[in-house]
């Protein structure tokens, strides 16, 4: 009798073993939904089991798409700036145009559909007459409706999304780790800074300096999750905004951040900026862009890099720990493809103004 209970146990144990193996065979199965996905739009499209081409419209989604998957991608919407870090294979990909949010955009349909991708990722970011619309013009190639998204914050199910329509969810949570980690760690810091303590911030997005972006827009986010604040109170607009050398003197920032590499070599022998605390303190610096944007344009999963390094640009004393030669070094052989030397990454960050001031 005591040996039949021990051959039941066993039995019972062998068939938990084999159960969680078949859930995790299951939950590893990287074919999307059975040839069936339910887009972001909650539109249900049917998709080849096999995805080995794709396509994006949106420059954001595209980005993501090039993290994810870059040997599907069959082309670019824009021609990228600069692509030092960046392998040859990729640079030289045609550009077929695409749609920047709303509407149904610039891309070369017939350019596009000639490539024979297997799907295609619409980031319009509109509502459903859109995505039918731009479904129609890609005839029997799936059309998926994704979120760019803008907001940092609400990226994770983008990622999750666009993993598993492509059917790699391993490089998606990845991702997801990496973004997770420098988010906690960062939060962790400045979450204890007092609201009166927090540096201020301004964005200068122009060559001239007085082309910026409001507190609360996608383009400016990064300064609130680093624990900034930016000194732009206005109503968020749906592009830049002008504004005056008044204005940025009477706001007079700890620090300045910008995207233009003409104002930055320029502020600090510019008269009209002097007197600002700023570049009074040499704290002005210049996001990386190479080869994408660490800061905004586009806001999206290119910018998580940006997370530690705007931290840095703020609170260098709170973020001595914080290794980010390391992090830029993971984030750009994992998520960009291209190993970068020790002294690329010294150039890199050094260029952006840190450990220069």
């Amino acid at each position: 009798m005591k040996d039949q209970k021990i051959i039941i146990i066993s039995l019972i144990a062998i068939l938990a073993v084999v159960g969680l193996i078949w859930t995790y065979v299951n939950l590893q199965d990287t074919s999307p939904n059975n040839g069936q996905i339910t887009d972001m739009a909650g539109r249900t499209v049917s998709v080849p089991s096999e995805i080995n081409k794709t396509y994006s419209t949106a420059g954001s989604v595209t980005i993501l798409l090039y993290m994810l998957a870059p040997d599907t991608m069959i082309g670019w919407n824009s021609q990228n700036g600069t692509n030092n870090y960046m392998p040859d294979k990729y640079k030289t990909l045609p550009v077929l145009g695409g749609g920047q949010g709303q509407g149904e955009g610039t891309a070369n349909y017939e350019g596009v559909i000639s490539k024979g991708p297997d799907i295609v990722f619409v980031g319009h970011g509109g509502d459903n007459d859109t995505i039918n619309k731009i479904q129609q013009k890609f005839g029997e190639i799936p059309a998926l409706d994704i979120e760019g998204d803008n907001n940092l914050t609400n990226i994770i199910p983008s990622i999750k999304f666009m993993g598993t329509a492509l059917g790699n969810q391993n490089q998606a949570n990845d991702l997801i780790n990496f973004y997770t980690t420098v988010l906690d760690q960062v939060n962790s810091t400045v979450s204890t800074i007092p609201d009166s303590e927090k540096k201020k911030v301004y964005y200068a997005r122009s060559s001239d300096g007085l082309t910026t972006f409001a507190a609360g827009s996608p383009q400016t986010q990064l300064i609130a999750i680093s624990g900034g604040k930016s000194v732009v109170q206005a109503p968020v607009a749906s592009g830049g905004m002008a504004v005056s050398m008044e204005m940025v003197i009477s706001w007079n920032p700890d620090v300045i951040i910008t995207s233009s590499s003409e104002f930055y070599n320029s502020v600090y022998n510019n008269q009209l900026w002097q007197n600002i605390t700023a570049v009074k303190n040499k704290q002005v610096y210049l996001t990386p862009q190479d080869p994408f944007n660490w800061f905004e344009s586009p806001p999206g999963a290119n910018t998580i890099i940006g997370i530690p390094w705007t931290a840095k640009v703020l609170y260098p004393d709170k973020f001595q720990d914080l290794d980010l030669n390391n992090l830029t070094q993971t984030f750009y052989s994992k998520f960009y493809h291209y190993n970068l030397t020790e002294e690329q990454v010294s150039n890199i960050l050094s260029s952006s103004g840190l450990g220069k001031n």
